[in-house]
């Protein structure tokens, strides 16, 4: 039993460190935030100061590797449980308007991406598998969509590494120049956070969007980025039937690997599940619900929204510059037509169906 005990605490231990340095930059993040004050109204976002941060540690001054084991599950674990907390500023049926309103932009948008953006990477030189990891990165849920699908259409590890860097990269840029385009183009909080609940890449990159342009922008994005997950597990299942008949069709009688990709198929689309987005309707479900006394419900939304920051000072501290050096001028082009397609497209059906 105090093996037991000994064991649980040293590996928390090994959590401190990152969490500490994580610390350092959110507390004066946000207290930026609080001191740079326009009529009443605060005009700097502790998110965005917090990952402007966190990226120039990392790549000016470096982070020790005692630190990465804390950073890495702020970005993994710490997000989602941010997520999830937000539920609860607000109600099952402003869930569902947002998740409804946005169904016909996502399912247009994933459907464009993904076959004008491998049309376009095998144009440029480019295999079709890496052409359909950044389509897939780009219009569902960034690196883990890519993930996610690489071993289902049998990607090489160097078509995965290119993938995700190309995204990490426009997924980054969206990061400021989404509220700066939003501001210039004086856009309501409901449409700029359906517009980057559409557009921007990983979930992470969207609830910081968000939240830069304000909190309800950032509540919204959060709802139809969580929605937009909700694609990932039958896509994936489509874009593994279509790799499957391709691939039979030219190597009949291979029925043993055959059983074997399938068992690895099913065991990707049952990780593929974002499982925090039940955590997120359980709360706007309790919430709906009358169960959190109002001093209760703006605690968990400080909690939140401290949790959140925490695991965006994190994605900064985890972005490495000099790794996205690697992806060539192709994969960039690529992920820039991607990039510009779901930024434009998303737009345009927003617009047409007025939302916002």
């Amino acid at each position: 039993m105090t093996g037991t005990i000994s064991k649980a605490l040293s590996g928390a231990l090994r959590y401190i460190p990152g969490l500490l340095l994580i610390l350092a930059i959110c507390i004066p993040a946000m207290a930026v935030q609080q001191q740079i004050v326009v009529n009443g109204k605060e005009v700097v976002s502790a998110v965005a100061v917090a990952i402007l941060l966190g990226i120039l540690i990392r790549n000016v001054l470096g982070i020790p590797e005692a630190c990465r084991a804390g950073t890495s599950l702020a970005v993994k674990r710490v997000l989602r449980v941010g997520i999830a907390l937000m539920g609860a500023q607000l109600s099952l049926m402003q869930v569902l308007q947002s998740g409804a309103r946005s169904l016909i932009v996502i399912a247009i948008c994933i459907t464009a991406a993904i076959l004008l953006v491998r049309g376009i990477g095998v144009r440029m030189g480019l295999s079709e598998r890496l052409g359909v990891l950044i389509g897939v990165g780009t219009s569902i849920c960034g690196v883990s969509a890519i993930v996610a699908t690489a071993p289902v259409i049998e990607a090489r590890e160097e078509e995965t590494s290119l993938a995700v860097g190309t995204i990490t990269i426009f997924g980054l840029l969206a990061l400021f120049i989404y509220p700066f385009l939003g501001r210039l183009l004086h856009l309501s909080n409901t449409f700029f956070g359906t517009w980057a609940g559409t557009a921007v890449n990983d979930t992470s990159q969207v609830v910081a969007t968000g939240l830069i342009y304000s909190q309800k922008a950032g509540e919204v994005a959060t709802v139809v980025k969580l929605t937009r997950n909700l694609f990932m597990a039958p896509v994936i299942v489509i874009l593994s039937s279509a790799h499957v008949m391709r691939r039979d069709g030219a190597e009949r009688g291979a029925e043993g690997g055959r059983e074997k990709r399938a068992g690895n198929r099913w065991k990707t689309l049952r990780t593929a599940f974002p499982v925090f987005v039940l955590g997120f309707l359980g709360m706007a479900v309790l919430n709906s619900l009358g169960a959190f006394t109002p001093v209760l419900r703006q605690g968990i939304g400080e909690a939140s929204r401290w949790l959140i920051l925490v695991a965006i000072a994190g994605v900064g501290l985890e972005t490495n510059i000099a790794s996205m050096r690697r992806v060539g001028l192709r994969p960039f082009y690529a992920g820039l037509c991607a990039a510009v397609l779901m930024a434009g497209v998303s737009y345009g059906l927003i617009t047409l169906l007025g939302i916002g």
